[in-house]
């Protein structure tokens, strides 16, 4: 049948001091308008955004905000850290979202700390994010920097579609199927970023270079609309739609099969985070995923994870027969690119190794054959090659012995010989 039918995360010292210098700046800064210098008006007195949070007094007020710009999902958000805009940034007092006509220029201070004036507003009446109706900005000269990539947008998946040569596809095995489900709940329009998008469909069409059915490929990704036309969409992304296709799955997968398990977006240390307009549920929880995947009878299971605090599912999933990868320990964030593009850093290279070659640069040479027999790349061999690359504060964590540890890539690498994954391929 065809388908188209918990622990406190540890932040790095580093941050932590700049996170203070950064409170005692904004505290100052206020203090010597208010106080020493009576003269400017109190609409272009600078505050940070944890000062209008809770101050329902402002509401309707002009007010100057100072915040890191990020442009993402569409939306100019002005944010108390660059540092929020990992995949764990649902916190509404971290951020505001810019409304009204905002002028291009602001694009070229992506990533860095301005002051925008603006009439404070209610973004969104549901979760209390607060928005800023844009009326002027200026620039504001910091020595504190957070390398990255803060203007994301859609990438063109018109290149992938260009032909290659027949001996780069792997050659299918006509008694086994494979199977896989790509998953993103983005959480709401202003949390569901577009490198998860790129996440998937640059994965989309690896899996259909080794040999995955499109038909075999379900894409269970936020509201249930593609974001490009191009790439369908199966699922809106909710715990009901889990079901029916897990129930799909149990009834189609055989004991000769594959099942390819990938999942992006926002975590918590509840689980994966839904489409939350659609599922007041808001996470897929580690035992309802466990639950599902032990329902599917398969010969190899692969399980890729980028969200936050990802690691958490490692104790539960692990089992024979399958490699697990996460992007993360169970007490730590994941975060995007820092300087390759929109996309997700441990899958973006994770994906990069699977290839062969750079998304965003054909010049750096991309080699995770590690071991033999050469030629093609299992699982382990892209898990290290991710882990070694990936340049973000964050742990990769690997399973493929069934005994519920994470281990990192050098426990991996050195202690990991001969390992189940590395005999299995996508």
């Amino acid at each position: 049948m065809s388908k188209k039918g918990k622990r406190k995360t540890k932040r790095p010292t580093a941050l932590i001091l700049l996170i203070v210098i950064l409170a005692a700046t904004n505290i100052a800064t206020f203090a010597y308008f208010t106080v020493f210098d009576t003269s400017v008006p109190l609409e272009d007195v600078p505050m940070s955004i944890a000062d209008l949070m809770g101050d329902n007094s402002s509401l309707g007020k002009t007010v100057s905000v100072l915040g890191y710009y990020i442009y993402a999902a569409g939306y100019h958000l002005l944010v108390s850290n660059p540092a929020s805009f990992f995949n764990n940034s649902l916190d509404r007092m971290n951020h505001v979202v810019i409304t009204g006509e905002v002028p291009a220029a602001l694009g070229e201070h992506a990533g860095f700390q301005i002051c925008v004036k603006g009439t404070l507003e209610v973004f969104n009446p549901d979760d209390g994010t607060s928005g800023l109706f844009f009326d002027s900005f200026f620039d504001v000269e910091t020595e504190i920097s957070f390398p990255g990539i803060y203007r994301e947008v859609l990438l063109d998946p018109a290149p992938l579609l260009l032909e290659y040569p027949d001996d780069f596809f792997i050659p299918i095995d006509l008694h086994e199927e494979k199977y896989a489900i790509l998953y993103s709940g983005g959480a709401d329009e202003t949390n569901a970023y577009y490198r998860y998008w790129n996440d998937i469909i640059y994965m989309h069409f690896i899996l259909e270079m080794h040999g995955y059915d499109p038909d075999n490929i379900y894409v269970v990704y936020k509201d249930g609309v593609s974001e490009d036309g191009m790439t369908g969409v199966d699922y809106p992304a909710t715990h009901a739609s889990m079901d029916t296709l897990f129930g799909i799955l149990e009834e189609e997968m055989g004991g000769r099969d594959t099942l390819f398990f990938y999942t992006t977006n926002h975590g918590n240390y509840d689980g994966i985070i839904t489409w939350v307009p659609m599922d007041s549920n808001i996470a897929l929880s580690h035992t309802e995923v466990s639950d599902w995947l032990d329902s599917i009878t398969c010969n190899n299971m692969i399980i890729v994870m980028e969200q936050c605090v990802s690691g958490a599912y490692i104790s539960h999933l692990s089992a024979p027969n399958r490699v697990i990868m996460t992007a993360c320990k169970d007490d730590e964030g994941s975060g995007p690119c820092d300087t390759e593009g929109a996309w997700d850093e441990f899958v973006y290279h994770f994906m990069c190794a699977l290839v062969s070659f750079s998304f965003h640069d054909p010049l750096l040479t991309v080699n995770a054959d590690y071991f033999v027999p050469y030629g093609q790349i299992s699982m382990k061999e892209a898990f290290i090659y991710a882990a070694v690359h990936d340049s973000r504060s964050e742990t990769l964590w690997y399973n493929d012995n069934g005994d519920g540890i994470g281990y990192n890539v050098g426990l991996v690498f050195y202690t990991l010989s001969g390992s189940y994954g590395e005999g299995v391929y996508l």
